[in-house]
């Protein structure tokens, strides 16, 4: 649904009628992000079939999320430095956020939690939110 939110964003024209590369990178996250979190949260029912113990399952699961989140968090980093959208307020909530995230799913390998588990996907879901409110906020002007 979130992803679908792409296509309001993708008819809008900012200030000046182009989207910057900064603006581009937080259009595809609105759609890498939602889908990311689609897949993460159906990977703890795939290790459960393979494991067959709850909390090994949560533990295994938050460890395998937390390095792919991390790996994308350093890639957009990586875009967000060089398209100078590190320098701006939402371009920095932005990495905080998906930062929290990481945390969360790291901190879960020690806890085995559902509601942490559930709690970080929500956290990195939010990373599409706010995305998709900065694009709509800077073509309305």
């Amino acid at each position: 649904v979130v992803a679908g939110f792409t296509a309001v964003t993708a008819v809008l024209q900012p200030p000046g009628g182009a989207w910057s590369p900064a603006l581009r990178i937080r259009h595809r996250s609105i759609v890498s992000t939602s889908f990311n979190v689609m897949f993460e949260a159906l990977v703890p029912l795939i290790v459960f079939a393979w494991l067959g113990d709850a909390r090994s399952t949560l533990v295994v699961s938050s460890a395998g999320v937390a390095v792919y989140v991390g790996w994308i968090v350093a890639v957009r980093l990586r875009q967000f430095i060089r398209t100078g959208a590190i320098h701006t307020r939402s371009g920095r909530v932005l990495l905080l956020i998906a930062g929290a995230a990481f945390v969360l799913f790291a901190a879960n390998v020690l806890l085995g939690s559902v509601a942490l588990f559930a709690l970080a996907l929500c956290v990195q879901l939010a990373v599409a939110v706010v995305s998709f409110y900065t694009l709509v906020a800077t073509a309305l002007g």
